[in-house]
C-alpha cells in the first residue's frame, strides 16, 4: 500500500461554497441553464509551507446576475454577497482550521462571456494550519 501524509490543508473552495450555499445558489462550476443570480466559487491561487504546516489560498467569488434586472440589482447582490463573506472573515464560523481570512481584492465589475450577464468578482485569502485528514 502506498503511504500518504495524514495531515494537510482543508479545501477552501469547498469551505466557501458551503458557507455561501446556506444563503445563495452557488457551486464551483456553473452549468448551462443554472438560474441567476449565481455565485461561482473557484480557488485561483495558493501556496504552502510544508515545514510550518500552513497553507494560504485565494478564492474568487463571482456574482453573476441577469443584466435585464438592472445594474442596481446586480450591485446590491454583489454587496450582499460581500457582506456575507465579511461575516465569515469576522467570526470565522467554520468547522475547519481556518486561521484567518483577508479581503485580497474587493468586489469589482469584470466582463463575462455572455453580454446578458453582469459579473462582479471578489477575491478572499485564507490562511490555514494543516489538520488531520479523515
Amino acid at each position: 500500500m502506498t503511504e500518504i501524509l495524514d495531515v494537510g490543508p482543508g479545501d477552501t473552495e469547498t469551505l466557501v461554497v458551503g458557507w455561501l450555499a446556506q444563503v445563495y445558489r452557488c457551486a464551483n462550476m456553473r452549468r448551462a441553464g443554472d438560474p441567476l443570480p449565481f455565485l461561482l466559487v473557484q480557488q485561483i491561487a495558493g501556496k504552502e509551507n510544508l515545514e510550518e504546516s500552513t497553507s494560504d489560498s485565494v478564492v474568487q467569488v463571482d456574482t453573476l446576475c441577469e443584466k435585464n434586472l438592472g445594474e442596481d440589482a446586480a450591485r446590491d447582490k454583489k454587496d450582499e454577497v460581500h457582506r456575507r463573506m465579511l461575516l465569515l472573515g469576522r467570526y470565522l464560523e467554520t468547522n475547519g482550521t481556518v486561521d484567518f481570512m483577508k479581503i485580497f481584492e474587493s468586489p469589482r465589475r469584470e466582463p463575462y462571456g455572455n453580454d446578458q450577464i453582469i459579473r462582479y468578482a471578489a477575491r478572499y485569502q485564507f490562511g490555514q494550519t494543516y489538520d488531520e485528514i479523515a
